[in-house]
This record gives C-alpha cells, sequence and structure tokens, in this order.
C-alpha cells in the first residue's frame, strides 16, 4: 500500500525465511522449527537489525526526516505491542474458558475492559462500537487458540539482540546468525543464549529495554539530554 509498515513487515517476515534457510541443513524436519517463542525472535530482531539500512546513506531509501518518523513510529509500536499483547492473551484466556464467552456482547465489555485495563488512559469517546471491535481483525484469535503471549517473550528477546547490536554489531548479528542455524536442536533458553539474550519474565529485564527504546526515540525526537 506504499507506506513505511508495509516495509517492516517485509523485513519481519524476511527473518522468518532466513531463519529457515539457516535451519535446512539440520538433517531432521522436525528440527528445524524450534517453537513460536525463537521463530519470531528471528523476525522481531530482523525488523530492528535492518533499520539503520533502510536510510539513504546507507542504500535505502528514506530520507532523513522520512526515517526519523518512521523509526520514531517503529518504536512507539514497540511500546504499545507489550500492551496489546497482554491484551489479546488475556482475552483468549477468558474466551476458551469462561461459558459467559459464548454471549456476544459479553465478548465485545470483556475486550474493552482487558484492553482499559492494560493501555489505560486512551479516550474512546463517541467511539464505542470501534473500540470493542479491535479485536475482530486480531486472526489468532480466531484461527489459533492461545498463540499470542510468544510474540511478547520473543520481542523481549529481539530486543536484546538489537541492545546488542549497538555495542557490537558484527558480533550481535553472528550470534543471531548462529542461533538460528540451531533450529529446534537446543532447548528455548539455549536458543535466546545462543542469541546473546535470555528469557525475560523480570520487571527489571523489562524496564531494561524499555529504557533503551525510550533513548532511543528521545534521540529521534531532539530531546535526548
Amino acid at each position: 500500500s506504499g507506506i513505511s509498515n508495509d516495509v517492516q513487515v517485509l523485513m519481519h517476515e524476511a527473518g522468518h525465511a532466513f531463519h529457515g534457510f539457516a535451519a535446512a541443513h539440520l538433517p531432521f524436519v522436525h528440527a528445524w522449527d524450534p517453537g513460536e517463542e525463537m521463530d519470531e525472535v528471528a523476525s522481531m530482531s530482523m525488523e530492528l537489525l535492518s533499520a539503520p539500512y533502510l536510510h539513504q546513506r546507507h542504500g535505502g531509501f528514506f530520507r532523513d526526516e522520512d526515517y526519523r518518523r518512521a523509526r520514531i513510529e517503529q518504536l512507539d509500536a514497540l511500546l504499545t505491542r507489550f500492551s496489546w499483547i497482554s491484551t489479546v492473551d488475556a482475552f483468549q484466556h477468558w474466551l476458551y474458558t469462561d461459558p459467559a464467552a459464548a454471549n456476544r456482547d459479553a465478548r465485545d465489555a470483556k475486550f474493552v475492559q482487558l484492553w482499559e485495563r492494560f493501555e489505560p488512559g486512551l479516550d474512546w469517546t463517541g467511539l464505542d462500537a470501534e473500540h470493542a471491535a479491535r479485536w475482530y481483525r486480531q486472526l489468532h484469535i480466531f484461527l489459533y487458540p492461545f498463540y499470542y503471549i510468544e510474540y511478547g517473550i520473543a520481542q523481549l528477546g529481539a530486543l536484546q539482540v538489537w541492545r546488542n547490536s549497538l555495542r557490537d554489531e558484527a558480533r550481535a548479528i553472528a550470534d543471531y546468525r548462529a542461533a538460528l542455524a540451531l533450529g529446534g536442536t537446543r532447548p528455548l533458553p539455549e536458543l535466546y543464549a545462543a542469541a546473546g539474550a535470555r528469557l525475560v519474565f523480570d520487571s527489571a529485564g523489562m524496564a531494561e529495554l524499555v529504557a533503551l527504546i525510550e533513548t532511543e526515540l528521545a534521540a529521534l525526537e531532539g530531546t535526548a539530554t
């Protein structure tokens, strides 16, 4: 559709493709796929690792102002993604376990309640129908029960790969590629470790990565001190 998000989606899906190529040397097909928690690290890391190369100075197509705008949008979306993932995960657990979910109006009301819990402060005045309808276009709810929290787990892994690239890009990319080449032949914590990351389930680990995003946003917005 001619917007920058198209390119970001392309980079995301390319990460999945490179993951497949990297693991294709493994002799057993069932060893190729490590599961969604690692699959999405491959794709989400690619979004972040490729971002600097979308600027014209690195052979990309963005001019200065367009690049800055696109990067701000990308990083802003990362922050709000966590609240959306939490909303979808909580909604799925209610939807598939509570008999009250059989009622159409109850589904909309529950979704709105959960979204307001995880992303408070948004003013939807006059847009009640649109507010409730947001979950209709989340295909995972309809096609893949209980599959969505993996995006949150993987996003925290991808942010660590990106953090490492800001310190030593060559090493970070080498670790990333080595982790992809393992396919599903190692337990998940070992796959993350190979990529230079860890499974983050603690507030301190998340706070570090959120601070990294906010620092980058401040630099892009010209508000860094």
